[in-house]
């Protein structure tokens, strides 16, 4: 990459989409500690500004785009930067040329963008076989199933979405067996203080669980806890596991053709019950990775966040992100009846969306 169109066109993202390319967690604005090296920041110094696309640290005194904040973390010259955020990116083409295959778009809804996705880290990856053991073992039980029911969900959407409850730790204990306890622990199953001689689940017993399909492989699981007297944090995930996005196959399905984005797995499974295909961020702050992004290219995508102050922030914000990527995004509003999520809107009685 040589022009100045390149090096603009690299710019326009944001300092949180090129912190997830870079293993960092980034807000899309606002202040936090410095994820530069050598800067042990205490104070929260690090600063990202102009709708997200500009950053500078007070404390160490350097600023910049996304070009300079690759150049900075990996001790790279601007044009390694330059290459490597582009590689990273899909960007890896001219402005003049990602024009043309705009204008190319308008006309020809079929138009798709060559672009090369970004490997996945090696550290990243699920342990399929794991996890597809331990859901052979989980079976939805009938508290679960009433849960389920009462939320609007159909026994066929259930089995669709494969969902059941998490089993004892006898079970923990024949997969320790049979794989090993690194393993187990590897996989994100087990709290941070387990050992081999004392372990404990990290998915309480009995709650709901959600595994996370990827190219029809577990990637990844969910739970929600069912007990009443829990009030605040009913959702678990794994430990020490990035977390991914519920459903990500129909982002790279070609037939799909109309994708929504909702807060949440069982929106997103309402949604489904609803006739919409959606994706599902784990909480309102989750972003999408470039991959995913780019993998909108060419979709319909609607927002259905949910109806609320915190959805509405988050779905113009993403709106903004996903433009970055040249996907356009439209935020639906909310219903009439004062629904406020996908879910309760199921639970009404409707049967589209």
């Amino acid at each position: 990459m040589k022009t100045r169109d390149d090096t603009e066109a690299l710019n326009s993202l944001t300092v949180r989409a090129v912190g997830d390319m870079l293993g960092l967690k980034l807000p899309t604005s606002g202040t936090t500690r410095c994820p530069l090296p050598d800067h042990e920041d205490r104070t929260a110094s690090f600063d990202i500004r102009r709708g997200g696309l500009r950053w500078i640290c007070y404390g160490c005194n350097q600023r910049g785009g996304a070009i300079d904040l690759v150049k900075s973390c990996k001790g790279m010259t601007f044009l390694e930067a330059k290459r490597w955020l582009a590689a990273q990116s899909g960007l890896g083409f001219s402005l003049t040329e990602r024009r043309r295959h705009r204008a190319i778009a308008k006309h020809c809804s079929r138009a798709v963008v060559p672009v090369a996705a970004p490997k996945e880290e090696e550290e990243t990856s699920p342990d399929h076989t794991v996890y597809a053991a331990l859901l052979k073992h989980a079976h939805l039980l009938p508290a679960g199933a009433e849960y389920l029911h009462g939320r609007g969900f159909q026994d066929s959407t259930i089995a669709d979405f494969r969902i059941s409850q998490m089993p004892s730790i006898t079970v923990i204990r024949s997969l320790i067996a049979e794989f090993g306890f690194a393993r187990v622990e590897a996989a994100g199953l087990l709290t941070k203080s387990s050992t081999p001689d004392r372990y404990r689940a990290i998915l309480p017993e009995g709650a709901l669980l959600l595994p996370y399909m990827e190219a029809g492989r577990i990637a990844y699981f969910q739970a929600r806890i069912l007990e009443n007297g829990v009030k605040e944090d009913r959702w678990r995930n794994l430990n020490h596991r990035h977390r991914r996005l519920y459903n990500v196959d129909v982002l790279f399905n070609p037939q799909i053709r109309h994708v929504a984005i909702c807060e949440g797995a069982m929106d997103v499974i309402a949604s489904a019950q609803l006739g919409r295909q959606a994706i599902g961020l784990i909480g309102v702050s989750m972003g999408l990775s470039p991959k995913e992004m780019i993998a909108l290219r060419g979709k319909q995508v609607d927002l259905l966040l949910d109806w609320d102050d915190a959805g509405d922030r988050r779905a113009a914000d993403l709106r903004k992100e996903l433009a970055r990527f040249g996907v356009a995004a439209t935020r639906k509003s909310a219903p009439s009846s004062g629904a406020k999520d996908v879910n309760d809107y199921l639970r009404e009685g409707n049967s589209r969306l």
